[in-house]
């Protein structure tokens, strides 16, 4: 696979939205909110390092739930919709016309 072809854009952007919606989940500041250190009352590097494992643990916990709900389980309906995926546009075409060498 060559770095930056079609096959590792798709690759790399869909493991980047991944990683990045993930994020944002755990950041959400009505739950775990894991980027304001300021809610982990506690000093020392160890010790913050231990509370954000366990904030994180509750965020994965609260994705896990959340799926569940979208499953039919026993042949009944979901409990939930599951999230519909919108149309995205081609991988190439949010950069700026001129910006990218074609390739040969």
């Amino acid at each position: 696979m060559e770095y930056g072809g079609p096959e590792w854009q798709k690759i790399y952007f869909r493991l980047r939205n991944s990683v990045e919606g993930y994020n944002g989940h755990a950041k959400n500041p009505l739950a775990e909110g894991i980027e304001a250190a300021g809610s982990r009352r506690i000093r020392g590097i160890a010790s913050q390092t231990i509370l954000l494992a366990f904030q994180l643990a509750h965020a994965n916990r609260r994705k896990i739930k959340s799926w569940l709900e979208t499953l039919a389980l026993g042949g009944e309906r979901p409990r939930r919709r599951t999230h519909h995926r919108r149309k995205t546009k081609d991988r190439g075409a949010w950069t700026p016309t001129g910006h990218l060498m074609p390739t040969a």
